[in-house]
């Protein structure tokens, strides 16, 4: 096979240059030419070959850049109390007539210097603006406990272990100051304890105002853990799951 391509290339180089009128040695041009070609078209010969081989459908690897997922605008909600009106917005601030409840859950409220002193304001106005719709409804809702400095609700949660026999019993119950979220000023408790209906009316609606009840064995305790006009996660059985044994 090499001999019949040597013999095709030499007829062609000799071919070419008596064209040009060369009269040299043709046979030593012919040599060069043939290597020539071989050693620039054989390698790529050979590399088309091995890309054939190796690249095919089932090798190719598909690489998925993700882009960067654009936050969604999330949606303030405002209210009028006296008026009992709402209004959903996607500015940054409600109309000067109205008070913001906020667009997310609400987190600890710190002051300057790191301490927590009270309730969330968020907090504080979701529960006015829940009150004042559930009035028109004959129904009346108020705080029977929210902010609580560590130092009460230490005292609480050694209470709860006195009556319950141990840490893990209480803390179903009454979380120690540095799980509670009492002290952080993001934990309400409504009607308790002798107005579970009214209670009740804050747990069917109060979503509409970013509030939830949040443990399954305490239908007073309910706490900013949604936005405005968001669901209510699942129940949970007790306070243990924000438990962390010392």
């Amino acid at each position: 096979m090499w001999r019949r391509a040597d013999l095709r290339l030499q007829k062609w180089s000799n071919f070419r240059y008596m064209r040009k009128g060369y009269t040299g040695d043709r046979s030593r041009i012919s040599r060069g030419s043939i290597a020539f070609l071989l050693s620039v078209l054989f390698p790529c010969f050979i590399g088309v070959g091995v890309l054939a081989l190796d690249v095919g459908p089932t090798n190719f690897v598909t690489v998925q850049i993700r882009e960067p997922l654009s936050p969604r605008p999330t949606e303030m909600f405002c209210v009028d109390s006296q008026n009992l009106i709402t209004l959903t917005t996607a500015k940054s601030s409600c109309p000067l007539s109205m008070r913001s409840l906020g667009n997310g859950p609400l987190f600890e409220s710190a002051t300057a210097s790191g301490e927590v002193v009270e309730l969330h304001p968020l907090l504080t106005a979701r529960f006015n603006a829940a009150a004042s719709f559930a009035a028109a409804d004959g129904v009346t809702l108020y705080i029977s406990s929210g902010f609580r400095t560590r130092d009460r609700q230490e005292i609480l949660f050694a209470e709860a272990v006195r009556k319950y026999g141990n840490e893990t019993e209480a803390a179903k119950w009454v979380l120690p100051p540095q799980n509670s979220h009492h002290p952080q000023g993001l934990a309400i408790d409504v009607n308790y304890p002798g107005d579970r209906p009214g209670a009740l009316w804050l747990e069917k609606n109060g979503s509409r105002f970013g509030l939830c009840r949040v443990y399954a064995n305490e239908w007073w305790h309910f706490e900013g853990v949604i936005a405005p006009g968001q669901s209510c996660p699942r129940l949970a059985p007790n306070a243990l799951v924000d438990y962390t044994a010392p």
